[in-house]
């Protein structure tokens, strides 16, 4: 046991005391807990070079201090161990102070910079006294300033086993960090004083509570919660599929495909290197033409169920058994602490398009990620705000109508007509907490690939080999919008220049822009938690499903390790369909007023080039680059031209600005400034420019 902990230590100080200095010396830019920092802190010489002189020395430290607390190296080699000694201490009292500095540095406030702080200030001062000591020969009190000395070095090892786990569990950053940073060295400095004056007492302890056994146990145990938390035991009990099914046909020659087999590749990569995919399916015109992952591998696809629930009322709406405007006081719906009267008010339409204004509990409650708001505040149909209890509340009353599960309707609409591969009905599950509402959460557990047989439905406007399975009318009707994207934007505080811009119909995402990729026109998504989507690309007669499989600790809400952010599959979807030629290369061709004739002629149409406000503006900046200002402007002149009051607006004036003053036409730059200003108000920094300008003018 003793020697599994030496090793354990040794192991620690030599990855925390070498490795660790050297990625940040080898990195390109901030990585782990620099990335916390802010500019100003990281632009300081000062700072930074206080900062590489602490991780180096304080590294060597950690390296080299272990060694002395060995006897028999001590008793063996007298005149190394003087030599390490000189070092180590040497170390220390050239780390210790730079410590004491960047730790007023410390992220966090006030609490991480007095832990830093304190503790580098007793590190130098147990380090001298330990000095000093076997200087007059007190070896005895050498040894313990020395013991208490190592334990400020081990510091650095102790912070990261602490903090990292901290983060992962609360995911507060500054939280765990000014709880990793007084950890990292006050509990060990305690033991180190009991250990000094008081071993017999810790000795008799360890051996009267048999704690070699329990720290064994709990070694044991702790590698084995690790193990399983990298593992996804909640896809273990799926059961087989019910029927076998038909696979889609595949275009592996890529025949009439606008995809080559380079960016397949390229897209492979990227998942492999870069995505937490776990499987992704691309269809195109009805047949495979990109696999990724284990495409049969079954799981819960999260908020995905939305647009479905959404789809299976198709059928009844057409036939009248469902009427929208009906009201949920009309349907008898309530809750065990009452629903208040205006919130009965609400329709199923209301439900449908996450308007009924309801901020009721639910189970797997998710508005916390939005926001919260008081019940009765808003109107039924006048509050648009994405959350559970809508979605628990439209399953149910599809199966109050129907006198049929949600499960079976699925199964008998969808699942056997567009013959699903691996679908079982028993792997799909409810979950109920009376405690929060009357209303379960119905749980979809689906493959990729049958995933992407509902968005081929979908694509195909409800029509599967020649029979109308759910009415074109109603596929249109709910990825049509209906709330905008202006409503949906304040929702989510995303900024209209954003380049991802979304509207919503009843339950189904739909995109107004996408990286102004005019693929995306018409194009819609279901999305769920984790990284579960639907998409359909009309205009490219596509469909993309993506699923990722999280693992049990990401499951639990201790992480977010295994998932795929969002962002990640926009940019997954943005470099699938990267295929149009870029601006700049027409130059081998055409002038410069070639190519504004050009983009003037295309812009609208559906160009084998990238022809948008933002990629002319891309193409602009790229001249100016290059120092050929009077091109860029041609560029920003056009742009304002043919995009007047675009998403760029205010940046492409900024931009005209700054290209006429590099001119040294700053005349001419003042008013487009202001023009800039005028689109952007926000801007203090440009406003606070300006007054300069204009007091220096």
């Amino acid at each position: 046991m003793k020697k599994i902990a030496w090793l354990i230590i040794i192991y620690l100080c030599m990855y925390i005391g070498i490795f660790r200095p050297l990625k940040y010396f080898l990195a390109d830019g901030p990585i782990d807990l620099l990335t916390s920092k802010p500019d100003k802190v990281l632009n300081s010489v000062i700072y930074m070079t206080a900062f590489y002189i602490h991780i180096t020395f304080g590294g060597i430290a950690l390296l080299i201090g272990w060694i002395q607390f060995i006897k028999k190296f001590r008793d063996k080699f007298r005149k190394a161990h003087r030599i390490i000694g000189k070092i180590y201490v040497l170390s220390v009292l050239i780390s210790a102070p730079v410590g004491f500095y960047i730790g007023l540095f410390a992220s966090g406030g006030i609490v991480p910079q007095i832990g830093f702080t304190f503790g580098a200030f007793i590190w130098f001062v147990f380090t001298y006294l330990a000095y000093k000591a076997i200087r007059n020969g007190n070896i005895a009190k050498h040894r313990e300033y020395m013991i208490y000395s190592y334990v400020g070095s081990f510091a650095a090892v102790m912070l990261r086993f602490i903090l990292y786990p901290l983060i992962e569990i609360t995911g507060d950053f500054a939280f765990a960090y000014s709880i990793s940073v007084w950890g990292s060295w006050l509990p060990n400095f305690g033991f180190a004083y009991l250990w000094v004056h008081k071993r017999e007492l810790l000795i008799s302890i360890y051996k009267k509570y048999k704690l070699k056994q329990v720290l064994i146990g709990l070694f044991i145990l702790s590698g084995s919660v690790f193990l399983v938390s990298h593992t996804s035991p909640q896809t273990w009990l799926y059961k087989s599929a019910s029927f076998e099914g038909e696979a889609f046909p595949k275009n592996t020659s890529l025949t009439n495909s606008i995809f080559t087999k380079e960016k397949i590749q390229e897209i492979s990569n990227y998942l492999k290197e870069e995505a937490e995919t776990t499987s992704m399916l691309v269809l195109e015109n009805g047949k495979v033409v990109f696999e990724y992952g284990d495409v049969s591998e079954i799981s819960n696809v999260s908020t995905v169920r939305k647009g479905i629930v959404s789809l299976l009322y198709g059928k009844y709406v057409e036939n009248g058994l469902i009427e929208l405007n009906q009201t949920l006081e009309t349907l008898g719906i309530d809750e065990e602490d009452g629903l208040l009267s205006s919130e009965k008010e609400a329709t199923i339409q209301d439900v449908l398009t996450a308007r009924s204004g309801i901020f009721h509990e639910a189970v797997h409650d998710e508005r916390a990620i939005f926001e919260k708001q008081e019940r009765g505040t808003k109107p039924p149909g006048t509050y648009f705000l994405p959350n559970q209890w809508d979605y628990n509340v439209a399953a149910h009353i599809l199966e109050e109508k129907t006198g049929r599960t949600i499960f079976t309707e699925f199964q008998e609409q969808l699942a056997v007509p567009l013959g699903f591969q691996d679908w079982n009905y028993h792997n799909q599950d409810k979950t109920i907490q009376k405690s929060k509402s009357r209303y379960a959460a119905y749980n979809f557990h689906l493959s990729t690939r049958d995933m992407a047989k509902i968005g081929q439905l979908m694509l195909q406007e409800g029509n599967w080999n020649g029979k109308q399975l759910i009415s074109k009318d109603w596929i249109q009707k709910i990825t049509t919008t209906f709330t905008p994207k202006d409503t949906v934007n304040a929702r989510f505080d995303r900024d209209v220049s954003s380049p991802l811009q979304q509207s919503y119909g009843h339950f189904w995402w739909i995109f107004d822009r996408f990286y102004d990729n005019p693929d995306f026109e018409g194009a819609y998504t279901a999305q769920g938690e984790f990284g579960q989507y639907i998409t359909v690309i009309p205009k490219r007669n596509m469909v993309v499903a993506h699923k990722t499989t999280v693992d049990i600790y990401t499951l639990l809400h201790f992480s977010d390790r295994t998932a795929t952010p969002t962002w990640r599959y926009w940019w997954i979807l943005r470099k699938l369909l990267l295929h149009r030629k870029p601006i700049a290369s027409l130059e081998t061709e055409k002038s410069t007023a070639e190519i504004i004739e050009f983009i003037r002629e295309n812009y609208t149409k559906d160009s084998d080039y990238g022809i948008s406000e933002r990629l002319i503006n891309e193409y602009g900046l790229s001249l100016a680059e290059k120092g050929r200002h009077e091109e860029a402007i041609l560029m920003y002149q056009l742009n304002l031209e043919i995009y007047p009051k675009g998403y760029y607006t205010h940046r492409i004036y900024d931009y005209y600005a700054e290209s006429l003053r590099k001119l040294g036409r700053e005349a001419e730059a003042l008013p487009l400034l202001e023009k800039s200003l005028e689109y952007n108000p926000w801007n203090t920094a440009l406003e606070k420019e300006l007054k300069l300008l204009k007091k220096s003018s």
